[in-house]
């Protein structure tokens, strides 16, 4: 068998391989909400709803997550949060409680939720930071995984629709996806060519727009 591929997983709707077993054998980067069908060894979350499901779970015991805002908090400030919080919230908390916890406000609740130690979740600091705050979830994956295999030449990128209708230097050239005829789809393309400058001897191979779905499927199943 060939050597395992990297492959970032956008939020995008073309993720259409067949089988997601096919990943398996590969080193996956995945976004969000992909944990329900798929999980990658990797999972980067902005969704507070996934992050919760997640935590709620257990699932981030299991599986390794990198979620953006997860900031710890220790247990001797507590009291005094639970006590100053705004008496229009409902209070969220699970249990038991641990050395540390999150908070955050969403829906109308304020959450506590305590971590456990063993939890290898993972915080983005930069992704916080004002360079990145418009980043959104598919770049920071993108972002993250050229980071984290420095040696490795090729990522392939499924389901980064966005990208699909332009030529390698960015010229756009029309799209059936009117929602992305906006800043934002300027601000993520800005996004992948400062990944790119910074990763200069990363390559990275759009499915569906630098090679057809049915040629990587072949891939992966090499």
């Amino acid at each position: 068998s060939e050597a395992a591929m990297i492959i970032v997983i956008g939020n995008g709707q073309s993720k259409s391989v067949s089988d997601f077993n096919l990943f398996k054998k590969h080193v996956t980067y995945g976004c969000d909400f992909i944990y329900r069908k798929f999980i990658p060894n990797h999972l980067v979350c902005q969704d507070i709803d996934a992050q919760l499901e997640l935590i709620t779970n257990d699932l981030t015991k299991k599986y390794k997550c990198y979620f953006r805002g997860f900031d710890l908090i220790p247990s001797m400030h507590y009291d005094m949060l639970k006590q100053t919080t705004d008496k229009r919230y409902k209070i969220g908390e699970n249990q038991p409680t641990t050395n540390n916890f999150i908070q955050f406000a969403y829906e109308g609740v304020m959450y506590f939720i305590w971590i456990d130690p063993s939890d290898p979740t993972e915080n983005i600091a930069w992704w916080s930071d004002t360079t990145f705050e418009e980043w959104v979830t598919d770049t920071v994956a993108l972002r993250l995984a050229a980071q984290q295999n420095p040696s490795e030449t090729f990522f392939y990128c499924v389901g980064f629709d966005y990208y699909h209708d332009q030529t390698k230097d960015g010229i756009f050239l029309g799209s059936s996806i009117t929602e992305f005829h906006d800043e934002k789809q300027d601000s993520w393309v800005g996004q992948h060519k400062h990944i790119e400058e910074e990763y200069p001897n990363s390559k990275f191979i759009f499915v569906g727009k630098d090679m057809d779905y049915g040629e990587f499927e072949n891939l992966l199943n090499k």
